[in-house]
């Protein structure tokens, strides 16, 4: 979710806020989150700090949620890395050289 009004750091707080009742609601109708409608997002109100207040509270959580995205995309690249080449490498249809991997660890 974003918003052009808003920083992204205000409505990713804001969906966690808000994330149980969308929770319950994807569970009302046995679906995913997909299913949830933007008259829900609507509904969902949260106090909106002053500008100078968004100002000065960008300053803080601006970096924290960037890096924490940044941190869950390079998670999920190394998780599909790992989910790609375990399998081979268990299969024996990939080896890796145990000089190489000695290399790797020591670095």
């Amino acid at each position: 979710m974003t918003s052009s009004r808003y920083p992204k750091w205000f409505c990713y707080l804001g969906v966690h806020q808000h994330i149980d009742d969308f929770r319950d609601i994807a569970a009302g109708k046995a679906t995913t989150m997909g299913h949830i409608q933007r008259h829900h997002l609507s509904d969902a109100k949260l106090p909106v700090p002053s500008p100078a207040l968004q100002r000065a509270m960008n300053a803080v959580f601006e970096p924290m949620i960037e890096s924490m995205w940044r941190r869950e995309v390079e998670s999920r690249t190394l998780a599909a890395i790992r989910d790609t080449l375990l399998p081979e490498l268990i299969s024996g249809e990939l080896r890796v050289l145990e000089s190489q991997l000695l290399r790797r660890v020591d670095a």
